[in-house]
């Protein structure tokens, strides 16, 4: 029985290193990186990153349905004023007053909500590791924090770029501002690499290297 125990501990152990080194093969890049970054990301530069997507992306969405109501609401205020008695009139302006409202309600809504729930992780570190195949973001665990009994490993975020970009099928684009660089990845997860943290020459690396891979997916915003 002694026997078959240590066996089967041995076996247990063989299939825990194995699964330990395909989550390693599925977590890393097969190259030395091009840059290595440790950073964090303060909760009013969320808040300013998070608007930024928004005026690029939502935004313009906003106001195509702003303008189509406007309009729908113009022809129901015609109407009014022609038929001053016409209570549905009065019912369906007002329709469209909240709708617009809420659409830019709720953009507002949310930016305010993520912001609030990113409060927590703020003093987080992080690591951005740049390779010719694309892009590496991990979050930096203590040795203490590793020890703790509630402790849940963070799988790092692997993303490929150009000719192997289809490993991920993810869409990925880049904003970059005069203060930093947000990676957008299937425009719903966003991550905030802040030029204050970055050298000019770690700066131009990262630059070329997006505006390189993704043509189009590469939004420069600068106000200077």
């Amino acid at each position: 029985m002694a026997e078959k125990n240590d066996f089967k501990s041995f076996e247990e152990k063989e299939l825990e290193e194995y699964d330990a080194k395909a989550i390693k093969d599925a977590d890393s890049f097969d190259e030395q990186p091009m840059l290595v970054v440790d950073y964090d990301v303060k909760n009013d530069e969320e808040d300013r990153a998070f608007r930024a997507y928004q005026k690029k992306f939502v935004y313009p969405h906003n106001w195509k349905v702003t303008a189509a109501f406007a309009v729908v609401s113009a022809a129901f205020i015609v109407s009014i004023i022609k038929y001053p008695g016409g209570y549905l009139n009065y019912v369906l302006l007002a329709i469209c007053l909240v709708v617009i409202a809420l659409t830019w309600y709720n953009s507002v809504r949310i930016r305010k909500y993520l912001v609030r729930a990113l409060k927590e992780l703020e003093d987080d570190r992080y690591r951005f590791s740049l390779y010719e195949s694309g892009f590496m973001i991990e979050t930096i665990v203590s040795e203490e924090e590793k020890q703790s009994p509630d402790y849940v490993p963070i799988k790092p975020r692997r993303v490929f770029l150009g000719d192997n970009s289809d490993k991920n099928n993810d869409t990925v684009e880049v904003i970059e501002n005069d203060e930093m660089f947000i990676i957008i990845i299937e425009k719903e997860t966003l991550y905030v690499l802040c030029k204050r943290l970055l050298n000019k020459q770690q700066q131009d690396i990262i630059r070329d290297k997006f505006t390189g891979e993704l043509a189009e997916g590469y939004h420069l915003i600068t106000e200077k």
